[in-house]
């Protein structure tokens, strides 16, 4: 994963596992959020990441911090 990719990663654990309402997210009773929601309101924070990036980290993450919906419109970190 390249430093911009671990960045977010390190951002999406921050917000999903301890301070969502930094970003002024809630999470469902499973620990999920619409990933739009998510990356819309990361950028209103002042972070500049898209859908595509926030995949791209679900992807590449060798220690399975996150896990999607069986839809794909939600994370939540593991």
């Amino acid at each position: 994963m390249n430093k911009r990719l671990t960045k977010i990663s390190k951002y999406l654990s921050f917000v999903l596992k301890h301070h969502p309402e930094a970003i002024g997210i809630r999470l469902d009773p499973y620990g999920y959020v619409n990933i739009e929601e998510l990356v819309e309101n990361a950028n209103a924070s002042g972070k500049s990441i898209t859908t595509e990036l926030v995949y791209q980290v679900v992807a590449e993450s060798e220690e399975q911090r996150f896990s999607l919906s069986d839809d794909r419109l939600r994370i939540r970190a593991t």
